[in-house]
């Protein structure tokens, strides 16, 4: 059994998974190139839920899951279990879909199968949503259309989840966690990982390895045998100032995804304007797909009209280049596990439980079973 670990990358993930590991007993240190919780994990959305992956059943198994381990977690927390939000999803039918497989299916066809599979899900008519989101615009949705509400649904605060996480895994299981300590290179000896070295030179030992480096998880690891391919994407999101707004529901609209941000911003994204985002850009109100976000914004929500935008983030997303998570060893190598995903905030909470329970006690979580990194070596070995 593993009795010390570096986990590398102080996100949701990272957190997650240093929290299990010492929570279980583990020597723990959490290495954070930055300031704790910088990097993706604060430009998402964080929609916790498994309705967009009814095109898959592997996919959907996994984020049922992920939805479970968080309501779990929570629970662990008690009155300090605040992070998970869930005022209900509602998507209207022409919004953007995260899975391409049901992307071009029907809503009626999606809001079928979502009833079969028993998962909460209900249509909405233009009455409806009138009552649900009295400040959205008449037009928002006309009476020919529907939207389907997912009332149980909702999302992460990720830097609550990541500070709950780790302040607890530091008072109470002894978590070392050290930031603005870079790391360089995954020490490798022949076939076993041993520890890190890092830009600083410090040569650090553990017994296992965890490289929860994200959109760097690649770049950092000074190892081409431990390199898993990425197809990062670049996103922005853009903020309101504190509003007083009667919004409570999350919404997907056909041009706008919107929710609540806490003390009443709101928090804004677009599918379709990320590509006019640079990974160089400065994250500044007056960004072009920033503009084009608030002004959807008074569209969708007339008494808004004239709200500016208060704050932008940009950061680059973690995507394995199939796009699918990728969590596990690597094939062949000893002592070290990646964990590196698109959607990291919805899956983090089943990521620190299922590799915990693999490290620790050889229990590899069947939900991980299609999406294990072996897949990239295989195709490169073969």
């Amino acid at each position: 059994m593993a009795r010390s670990a570096i986990v590398i990358g102080a996100g949701v993930i990272g957190a997650s998974v240093a929290f299990r590991l010492a929570q279980a007993g583990v020597r723990v240190k959490l290495l954070e190139a930055g300031r704790v919780g910088a990097g993706t994990s604060l430009c998402s959305f964080a929609w916790v839920s498994a309705c967009e992956r009814v095109g898959s059943d592997d996919y959907y198994r996994l984020s049922l899951a992920a939805g479970r381990a968080h309501r779990e977690t929570v629970g662990e927390f008690g009155a300090r279990g605040t992070w998970h939000v869930r005022p209900g999803v509602i998507q209207w039918r022409d919004a953007e879909c995260e899975d391409p497989v049901i992307a071009d299916k029907l809503v009626d066809a999606k809001l079928q199968r979502l009833q079969e599979l028993g998962y909460p899900a209900e249509a909405l008519q233009q009455s409806d949503l009138r009552r649900l989101e009295p400040q959205l615009a008449e037009d928002a949705l006309t009476e020919r259309d529907v939207a389907i509400h997912y009332p149980e649904d909702g999302y992460i605060e990720a830097p609550v989840f990541i500070g709950e996480l780790l302040h607890r895994a530091v008072q109470q299981h002894g978590l070392i966690l050290r930031s603005e300590t870079p790391v360089r290179e995954v020490l490798l000896e022949g076939d076993t990982v041993s520890g890190v070295l890092t830009s600083g030179g410090e040569r650090i030992e553990a017994d296992v390895v965890v490289n929860c480096g994200g959109r760097w998880s690649s770049e950092l690891v000074g190892q081409p045998r431990l390199q898993v391919p990425l197809a990062p994407t670049v996103g922005l999101i853009a903020y309101t100032p504190s509003l007083p707004t009667t919004i409570r529901k999350v919404l997907r609209t056909p041009g706008l995804n919107l929710r609540t941000d806490g003390a009443g911003r709101l928090l804004l994204r677009a599918n379709d304007l990320d590509a006019e985002v640079g990974e160089g850009d400065a994250p500044q109100p007056d960004h072009p797909v920033a503009q084009k976000l608030v002004q959807r914004l008074w569209k969708l929500v007339p008494a808004l009209q004239g709200v500016p935008v208060e704050a932008v983030r940009i950061a680059v997303r973690p995507i394995p280049q199939d796009g699918l998570p990728c969590v596990g060893p690597i094939p062949g190598i000893s002592n070290y596990w990646v964990a590196v995903t698109h959607g990291g905030v919805n899956t983090s909470a089943f990521i620190g439980m299922a590799l915990r329970d693999e490290i620790l006690e050889g229990r590899p979580a069947a939900e991980y079973a299609p999406y294990r990194p072996a897949r990239f070596f295989e195709k490169a070995a073969a």
